[in-house]
C-alpha cells in the first residue's frame, strides 16, 4: 500500500488531468474574513498555487469584516510574496452573511467572470477541489461543496460530536422549514453565475448562520435553477468559531425565512424586483496588492 503522502499527490494530479481536459469556466474569488491573520496566509498562497496551476482564476477578493487583528495587512503582504493580484474590501463588522451579501453584489457588478466563488478565508476548504467539479454545460448552474470523509484518495476530518448533531439539526430544519433537500447548505465552499448573483443575493434579508440556507432556498425551490453538489474535503485548522448559542439564535431566523416563503416575498431569479442594498453594502476602502513582475 502506498504511504498516505503518495495517495493525496496521486489524487492532486488526478484532479489537475481531469482539468486539463474540462472547460473551466472564470472564477473570480471572494474570502469572508474576520480576524483571520494567523490562517489567511495560507489560504492565499492555495489560491496563488492553484491559478499558477492553469485554473482560470481571478480576481481574488478578501471581504475584511473589520477585522481587529491585521488581517488585511497580512493578506496584502502575502498576496505580493505569491505575486498574486488581490483586493481588500474594508467592511465594518456586521457578521459573515451581510459581508458576504455586500461583497457579492459589489464584484457581480464588475467582475466580468463567469462565476464567483465564496470560499472561506481559512483554508479549510482548500481551492484546488474546484477539480472535481463536473461542469454543466447548464450556465445557471450553481454548484455547493459537500463534505465528505474522503474523496479521490483524500482524506479529511471527521467533525467533533457537537459539529455533526448541530448540522444534522440544521438539515432537518432546512428540510422541514424551506424544503431544501441538501444535506451541507454551511459549506462554505460555492460557486454562483455571476449573472444571477444580484437576483439572488440582492433578496438575502438573513444576517446569522443560516443565510447559505435562505440563498439556496431562493435558488432552488423558488427560482427553480439547477443545484450540483460537489465532494470536498475538510481539513481543520485552528479552533472552530462556530459557537452553539449563535448557531440556536440564527436557526430561529430560519423561521424568518420560512415565513416569507408563505408569504411569496421571494422571486424567481430573472424576473425579480429590484431590492434596495442594506445600508452599508457599499465598501468602506478598497486596498490593492498588483503581482511582482517575474524577470
Amino acid at each position: 500500500m502506498k504511504p498516505a503522502t503518495d495517495r493525496v499527490d496521486d489524487a492532486h494530479a488526478n484532479r489537475r488531468s481531469r482539468r486539463s481536459v474540462t472547460s473551466m469556466p472564470s472564477i473570480a474569488v471572494i474570502m469572508p474574513a474576520y480576524n483571520e491573520a494567523g490562517r489567511i496566509e495560507q489560504a492565499i498562497r492555495s489560491v496563488s498555487r492553484y491559478r499558477s496551476d492553469g485554473a482560470r482564476i481571478g480576481p481574488v477578493i478578501v471581504a475584511d469584516d473589520g477585522s481587529t487583528d491585521g488581517t488585511r495587512e497580512v493578506a496584502l503582504a502575502a498576496a505580493e510574496r505569491e505575486g498574486l493580484a488581490i483586493e481588500v474590501l474594508g467592511l465594518p463588522h456586521r457578521g459573515k452573511a451581510l459581508t458576504i451579501r455586500a461583497a457579492m453584489l459589489d464584484v457581480a457588478s464588475r467582475a466580468g467572470t463567469d462565476y464567483l466563488m465564496m470560499l472561506d478565508a481559512d483554508d479549510e476548504l482548500q481551492i484546488d477541489q474546484l477539480d472535481r467539479v463536473v461542469w454543466s454545460t447548464d450556465p445557471r448552474t450553481i454548484y455547493i461543496g459537500r463534505r465528505v470523509d474522503a474523496v479521490d484518495g483524500d482524506h479529511g476530518a471527521r467533525p467533533t460530536l457537537l459539529r455533526r448533531s448541530m448540522s444534522t439539526a440544521m438539515r432537518a430544519a432546512s428540510r422541514l422549514l424551506l424544503g431544501i433537500r441538501y444535506p451541507d447548505t454551511q459549506c462554505g465552499f460555492k460557486l454562483f453565475p455571476t449573472a444571477l448573483v444580484t437576483g439572488l443575493f440582492g433578496q438575502q434579508r438573513s444576517t446569522g448562520w443560516t443565510f447559505d440556507a435562505e440563498i439556496l432556498f431562493i435558488a432552488d425551490r423558488v427560482s427553480k435553477l439547477p443545484i450540483q453538489e460537489v465532494p470536498v474535503i475538510w481539513r481543520p485548522r485552528g479552533t472552530s468559531r462556530v459557537r452553539t448559542g449563535a448557531v440556536i439564535v440564527s436557526a430561529f431566523a430560519m423561521f424568518g425565512t420560512s415565513g416569507r416563503r408563505f408569504l411569496h416575498v421571494y422571486r424567481p431569479v430573472g424576473g425579480a424586483r429590484v431590492v434596495r442594498p442594506i445600508a452599508g453594502d457599499v465598501p468602506a476602502a478598497l486596498a490593492t496588492t498588483k503581482p511582482t513582475p517575474t524577470l
